[in-house]
């Protein structure tokens, strides 16, 4: 693992918001989730096609080319300004950190295209982004997580990445 980064397998293996079931999605009920949300960012290539084909456009879609770990036959039809980092498999890299950081300072709408993977780019989404915010992700074979911004579930996201640091080392 390159010193940079902070390794850790499956950490958002649990839901880490409320899962809305593939069968149960639709867009009434993601409208209806994201109801009032200061930013809608979404974390994955098949989540962010989902709200896009319902017209829900996210202020920031973290993206990789990959669809559990095969690359992506279609290539998502969002226009907004790009940003690029790197972050291999099972990490977070401090790169990534800072490109997410500069992307929710950045104007929307805004996509962060990773060179790696994206799946647990999630969990500093969770920290970064402003209370208020909805951050949406997938979970494979089950559905859709949606996770609204609270001061606690920024604790619990800190206090995660402490840990998973703390077990890096």
């Amino acid at each position: 693992m390159p010193p940079d980064t902070i390794g850790y397998k499956r950490i958002l293996k649990r839901p880490f918001g409320r899962l809305i079931l593939e069968k149960d999605i639709s867009k009434h009920k993601i409208l209806s989730m994201l109801e009032g949300a200061k930013k809608i960012i979404t974390v994955g290539d098949a989540t962010t096609e989902r709200l896009i084909s319902f017209g829900i456009k996210p202020d920031i879609a973290v993206i990789d080319g990959l669809e559990r770990r095969s690359r992506r036959e279609r290539s998502i039809n969002y226009h907004a300004k790009e940003m690029l980092c790197t972050n291999h498999a099972g990490t977070i890299s401090k790169e990534a950190v800072r490109v997410l950081q500069l992307a929710l300072e950045t104007p929307p709408p805004v996509i962060v295209k990773v060179k790696g993977e994206e799946d647990m780019l999630a969990l500093p989404m969770f920290t970064l982004a402003p209370k208020e915010s909805a951050v949406l992700y997938g979970q494979p074979l089950e559905g859709i997580v949606v996770v609204k911004i609270t001061q606690e579930k920024q604790n619990q996201a800190k206090d995660l990445m402490n840990k998973i640091s703390g077990d890096a080392k």
